[in-house]
């Protein structure tokens, strides 16, 4: 028989939504506790999901006894320091995107992890996805020849109350960017996942619609290039009029891959061929994808059998290291290396 693992929630905002919902549908996993500084949204996903305890402070989690894993589900700029704490006490943690602001920060991160000899995942679901899984399995057999270039779009929507309801939102101090490390990152990390290590990035971030309510982008677009010249695109907005499914396109000597929101175009052989997927678990939005369930249930089997977890901590900070450069050249309008910080 399993031994469930006792979970603890710290943050109760929107993404934590996604998580309790995942472990209450898991036989692996008891929610244990839920902690907010704001006492009433703990009680409220207490209550949902009643819980043995609610903590207004996430010190008093990681010093419970009780507590096996600590999901992170906090704003950005708390991630690196709870996600170390909770580590160097010996807790299990799954962290929501991004794995930290800075690679500093990571680097901490995965050393707590070492000492405290535990898991350490971070919440890239997308990966989970059914089309997303075909995609990797068809690059990874070298079916399509060799990688030249690939692109990829993010076009969405978000209104001035999503920030103004969330005050850390919107703000290079609590989110630590915007469109492109909250709402694009996922479509980013598969991008990069799918393709080729990113070596020098060239990136213009603006913010054309929302300039009087956040001070971060609302639009992105980043010419890369991997280690053997491999010319990347991507483009990112919240300045549409609706969230769009997302547009990834990969290019090799021998055909190509093409998604467009749950639809996989793969050209091979001379032949066309079109397929539709679903995104993933029940959990989550439709136009980004919802395979947090199927990722948050392979993370506790890891913990359970000390298989390593596929979303890494060093799958992580490859994201770290590129969203550095990226803000690094957007706001320098230079040329950046990814990982050296030089133009």
């Amino acid at each position: 028989m399993i031994e469930r693992k006792k979970a603890a929630v710290i943050g109760c905002g929107m993404i934590s939504k996604n998580h309790l919902k995942a472990l209450n549908n898991m036989e692996q996993a008891e929610i244990y506790t839920v902690c907010d500084i704001e006492k009433e949204k703990a009680v409220k996903a207490g209550e949902e999901y009643s819980v043995h305890k609610i903590y207004e402070d996430y010190k008093e989690v990681i010093s419970d006894p009780h507590v096996d894993v600590i999901h992170i589900c906090t704003p950005h700029n708390l991630h690196g320091t709870m996600a170390a704490e909770a580590l160097a006490a010996g807790k299990h943690v799954l962290c929501e995107k991004p794995m930290a602001l800075t690679e500093a920060e990571a680097r901490a991160m995965v050393k707590a992890r070492d000492q405290g000899g535990v898991q350490l995942g971070i919440c890239f679901q997308n990966r989970y996805n059914e089309a997303s899984v075909y995609l990797k399995q068809m690059m990874d057999s070298g079916k399509l020849g060799t990688l030249l270039g690939a692109r990829a779009q993010v076009t969405w929507n978000r209104k001035p109350e999503y920030y103004e309801n969330s005050p850390w939102r919107g703000r290079w101090e609590g989110e630590g960017g915007g469109v492109l490390i909250n709402q694009a990152i996922h479509t980013l990390d598969l991008l990069q996942w799918l393709t080729c290590g990113i070596k020098k990035v060239q990136a213009d971030i603006s913010t054309k619609r929302l300039k009087s309510v956040i001070e971060v982008e609302d639009t992105v677009d980043i010419l890369m290039f991997g280690e053997h010249e491999e010319r990347l695109l991507f483009y990112a907005t919240n300045c549409y009029v609706k969230n769009s499914p997302v547009e990834l396109e990969i290019i090799c000597s021998g055909g190509s891959l093409k998604l467009e929101g749950n639809q996989v175009i793969t050209e091979a052989d001379g032949k066309v061929t079109r397929a539709d997927y679903t995104s993933g678990s029940v959990l989550g939005k439709d136009y980004w994808g919802s395979g947090h369930g199927i990722l948050i249930r392979d993370f506790y089997e890891c913990v359970e059998t000390g298989r390593p977890f596929p979303v890494s901590a060093e799958e992580a900070m490859k994201m770290v290291k590129l969203l550095e450069a990226v803000y690094q050249s957007g706001k320098t309008r230079t040329a950046v290396e990814v990982g050296t910080g030089k133009g």
